[in-house]
Formats: structure tokens, sequence, C-alpha cells
């Protein structure tokens, strides 16, 4: 059998230059390098990148040969190195005999045995090692084979040379076919080199990586609202029910410089305060990663060290049952070592309840019950949007409690109905204009009872029962509350008689009932307008509370007109009668003032004159 072999050449005999070497083992001595007539090379990498290997197809083109005698090897030997390199850059070349898209032919036998079948030089592989023969071995007929004219592209080559650059810039890379065995290039040798751009590899991109949290385990996927929305967490080891939910999921999203996913980079993150992290490195929901009795370990604990990213990675912070703001830090470490704080991120863990406080907004009902006093609602995106209670719960150290059952028991139920319309749990969102405060606080209604009457008094007692307790004690607070009825009189006020011109006013309106006492809470208030041009904002139709309506002294709206002289406020009542509603002010002249300044300087002027002459006449002086 014949036999031609296609291999590297030792690497000591090269090892100093740095090459990469394809052969053809010779098993006789015959040497055909004269057949090599040139040398073809095709990059394969599309983006040669720093870091990453670079690609390069090669081929060899022979003349073709005829009448191959039985048992007659050829030796062949082609050396491939770099050949110049950007400053500080140098890099060695490699080869493989395998590595093309598709593989191609450097000599294929026309005629003789074998040619039926198609006999080749890459027919057979074994051990790195190309061998061909022709069917009958020696008792066969001599060959002749047709020599390769083939061009090397991105995706044909008999072999594949590659580096990996350290630098960015130009490399070439020198491919020639080594005649005399000398490892290096000599007059007549076939040559060929390729010269290729390489680019600066992306970078870690602390700007475009993002770490978006969620909270508790069936929330939403994280994104940036829900990670500018905190929910508080309960701190019961394994979730609220041991179901080992976790009590949030910060979803990390590693990218380059280029924008593109990054893997180059490394992740830590440290918890301070209560709780503990595990690492889950998938982008499906990390719900259930939680456990009572947690075992930590590299993707277990209170420090995750040096976790490998992929395109999505996700942290999920579990409770250990102690009540308290836990904070995540979470760094990033470049492949230069670089560390980058990418994201602090906060989770509020609430205990048992141990305290609530009661605080009253709207505490004049109105009678007879007809209606609800305030509104409650758990996103207040509107300033009328007013509860009549806000209870405020707590854990032993002071962190909000959600998800109580909060209930309230009045003194007199001839007066306060004991029974609560609407309990909102309040949240704090960034869209929220008025908010009572967000995770512990609870939004509420109340409404007087049918039997009540304008000036009726109760104590409301809000409560929750108390954890530490046997199920019958409760936590409590409570609030006074009035009854008021409908609109009988109103009154408009000024807060001064008089004004300079455009100076701030504040105008309230007054209302009773009639019985005397203040209109309930929520009854509406007139519009007001003005008998000259006042500045500032209308005083538009508004509602009472502890009978008052009132613009701000604080942040002002309304100013006082220009032209000096009497005006007048004026406004339709929303009593029965419709009655008209007046209150009368000035503005000051300011110019007459300054007329009354001229004035007396003037006669001081005449007097001092006067006592000029007096002193004259006594001297004598003409």
């Amino acid at each position: 059998m014949k036999t031609i072999s296609l291999k590297k050449v030792s690497a000591v005999a090269v090892a100093s230059l740095g090459f990469g070497l394809l052969s053809v083992v010779p098993a006789q001595a015959a040497n055909t390098a004269s057949l090599v007539n040139s040398i073809s090379l095709a990059k394969v990498t599309a983006t040669p990148t720093v870091g990453s290997a670079v690609a390069v197809n090669f081929l060899a083109n022979y003349d073709d040969t005829a009448n191959l005698a039985d048992n007659a090897d050829y030796t062949a030997v082609f050396v491939g190195y770099i050949s110049s390199h950007p400053s500080g850059g140098y890099v060695t070349a490699d080869v493989s005999e395998t590595a093309p898209t598709t593989d191609t032919e450097l000599m294929v036998v026309a005629t003789g045995a074998g040619a039926s079948v198609g006999r080749s030089l890459t027919e057979a592989v074994s051990g790195g090692t190309y061998t061909f023969g022709v069917n009958g071995g020696a008792t066969a007929a001599e060959n002749d084979f047709t020599g390769n004219t083939a061009v090397a592209t991105s995706a044909v080559g008999a072999a594949q040379w590659s580096f990996n650059p350290t630098k960015a810039g130009t490399y070439v890379l020198t491919v020639f076919n080594d005649a005399d065995g000398g490892s290096d290039l000599d007059v007549g040798e076939a040559v060929q080199t390729i010269s290729i751009t390489v680019v600066a590899g992306a970078t870690y991109s602390n700007t475009l990586s993002t770490a978006f949290q969620s909270f508790g385990a069936g929330s939403a996927a994280p994104t940036s609202s829900t990670t500018a929305a905190p929910i508080n967490q309960t701190a019961a080891k394994g979730g609220l029910d041991g179901s080992n939910d976790v009590a949030s999921s910060i979803d990390v999203v590693v990218k380059g410089s280029t924008g593109s996913d990054y893997t180059a980079a490394s992740l830590s993150a440290e918890i301070s305060g209560p709780g503990y992290l595990v690492w889950a490195d998938e982008a499906a929901t990390v719900a259930d990663k939680c456990a009572v009795s947690p075992s930590y370990g590299a993707n277990i604990g209170r420090s995750l060290a040096a976790r490998a990213v992929d395109a999505q990675s996700r942290i999920a912070v579990c409770a250990d049952g102690t009540s308290g703001v836990a904070t995540v830090t979470i760094k990033m470490t470049d492949a230069d070592d670089a560390v980058y704080t990418l994201a602090i991120r906060t989770v509020t863990f609430f205990g048992a309840v141990s305290s609530i406080k009661a605080t009253g907004v709207l505490t004049n009902a109105r009678a007879g019950g007809s209606t609800v006093t305030g509104l409650a609602v758990a996103a207040r995106d509107l300033a009328s949007e007013v509860p009549s209670v806000i209870v405020f719960a707590t854990d032993k150290n002071g962190v909000g409690v959600t998800g109580l059952s909060i209930t309230a028991k009045s003194s007199d139920v001839t007066v306060m109905n004991s029974a609560l319309p609407t309990i909102a749990e309040d949240l704090k969102t960034s869209a929220n204009i008025y908010s009572s405060g967000g995770a512990g606080y609870y939004n509420i209604e109340t409404q007087a009872s049918a039997a009540s009457v304008s000036g009726g008094k109760a104590t409301m007692t809000f409560r929750v029962v108390d954890p530490a307790g046997d199920g019958t004690t409760y936590l409590t607070s409570d609030v006074a509350f009035t009854i008021g009825s409908s609109v009988s009189t109103e009154v408009i006020s000024f807060d001064k008689l008089a004004y300079a011109p455009g100076e701030a006013m504040v105008v309230t309106i007054t209302a009773k009932d009639s019985s005397g006492n203040p209109v309930y809470d929520g009854a509406a208030s007139p519009a007001i307008s003005f008998s000259k041009a006042a500045g500032g904002s209308a005083i538009t139709a508004s509602t009472y509370v502890a009978g008052k309506s009132a613009t701000s002294a604080t942040a002002p709206t309304v100013f006082a007109p220009v032209i000096p002289g009497s005006f007048q406020a004026l406004a339709t009542s929303g009593n029965t009668a419709k009655s008209a509603i007046t209150s009368s002010a000035t503005v000051t002249d300011a110019n007459a003032g300054l007329l009354t300044q001229i004035d007396a300087l003037n006669a001081k002027i005449v007097a001092l004159n006067a006592l000029i002459a007096k002193i004259m006449k006594k001297l004598g002086v003409k």
C-alpha cells in the first residue's frame, strides 16, 4: 500500500521560531517539493478580535504528476508563522489538519488503482495524519495524480492556521513550503502571506449592564419599574408559609462596551443586614430557592464570590428570620481585574407586628351615615384621594408590617359604625403624588351610623390581633370622631384687612351646619372670585375639612389686586338657598404714602428755613 502522511513537524525543531507546521512525511526519500506551485490563504474569522482565536484556511496547489510507483511516498513541509505583529503583540501560530469547514484535497488519484473510488490525500484521518493508498497494495499499477488548483476561502481549505492575538493592530501570517527542510524561507520556495487587522475586544460596561429587582416569588419579571417600587417582605425563614419563596429576585444582565452580552467578567455579591443570597445563574424565575435551614457554600450564603456570568443571571434574596433592611452590593470584576460596583439593592424584612398607630385625617363624619368618610386606595395618585384614617403597623424594630387584617371598635355604635367600608395597604410608587408612606401603612374609610346626628362624638379603636397573645388580645390605637351635617352657613374671611398691591393672601371659607357645628369632612366648598382682578391661581371649588377650606399660607397661590382701594371676595353658598357670600378687604395706595412723606418733608424744610432766618436776624446778618 502506498502511504502519504500529512501532519505537524516536530515542535522541538521550530519552538524558538513559534512556527506552526503542516507536513507530508516520507516513507521513502522521494522529494516532490517541486510539485508545489503556490499557496493560498483565506481569513475564516469575520471580525478578528483581541482575546479570540483567529483562523485562516490553507491550500497548497500542486502540479499534476504521473506514474507514481508502488510504495513511493513524497514529502512536502509547510511552515506558518506570524511574521509581523503590533508592538508587544507577538504570538505563535498553530495548525489543525481537521479544522476547515469544508475540506479539500491536495492531490487526487486520476488513473490507476483507486481511481474508481476516488482515493484522495485526505480520505482517511487517524491521529492527525492524512493517509491514502491504492487498492491492491504492492501489486497495483503505478498511479497518476491530479494536482490541486483551488483557491482557499473562508469555508474551504485543506488545513487551518490559527493564532490568539493579544493586542489590537495588524498581524501578518506567512506560510511557505519548506522544500529543503531547513525551517527557513529560501529563494524559490512557494510562499504566501495574509494581513489581518485585529480590533480591540469588548470590555465590561458598567453603564450598559443592569441589575433590576422584583419582590416576592410571584411578582413580575424584574424591570426598572419593579426596582423603583419596593415591597416589604416577611422575615420568616423560607417564606411566609415555609414554601421556600424568595423575598426578592435580582436579575443581572451583563453587557460589554459594544452593547452585546459580555461573559468575560465575574460577579460578586454581599449582603449586609438580615438575609442571605442564592446564586441562580439562570434567566428563569428563582422561586423556591430559599430554605428554612440553608447550607451555605459557593452559591449560597452572605457572600458570593467570582460567579461566572452568562447572558442573564439571577440572585435570590432570602429571609433568615431577622427583620430590618438588607443591603445587597453587586460588583463586577473584568478580565483585567478592574472592579466595578454594578448596583446596590435593598430588601426590607418585617417581623411580627408589635404596635400600631392610627392617625385621623378626616374625622368629622357625615350625620346619618349616608356616605363614607375618606377614600381608601392603595396607589394614591391624586391629592383628593385622602383616607379617613391612616394606620401604621410596625414590628419591634420599627419596620412596617404588611398583610395585616385591621378591624375597629366604636365607643358608641349610634355615632360611628364599627365596620370599616374599605381598607387598602398603601403603595408608595414613583408615580404617586400623595402617599401615606408605603409598606406598613393602611388607608382606611370610616362611616357614621344611620342614627348619628350633628354634634355626636365617638372614639374609634383600631386594632390588630397581637401575635404575642392568645388570639383574643389586640394591639390598638384610638382616633376621636365627631359628626357634622350639610352646609347651612358659610363665611369668607381674609388673613388681613388691608394688603399692599400684589401681596400674598390667605382666603378661608368657614362652613357650619344648621346646628352650628362644622360641616362634615368632604362637603363641597364653592369657588371664589374677586371684584377686582387678583393675581395667582383662581380659587376653585374644593372640600371642607373640620369645617374649613383655605388657600395655602406656606405656598401662596392667591395675591391681592394691584389697583388700590376696596375689593370683595364673592361666592355662592352650597346651602339650600344658594345664598350670596361676600367679604371685603382693601389694597393700600402706595403713592398716597409717598405724598404724605413728601408733605412731611416740605413742612420740615419750611420750619428749617424759618429757624435759619431767625438766627441770621439775631446775628445781624442781612
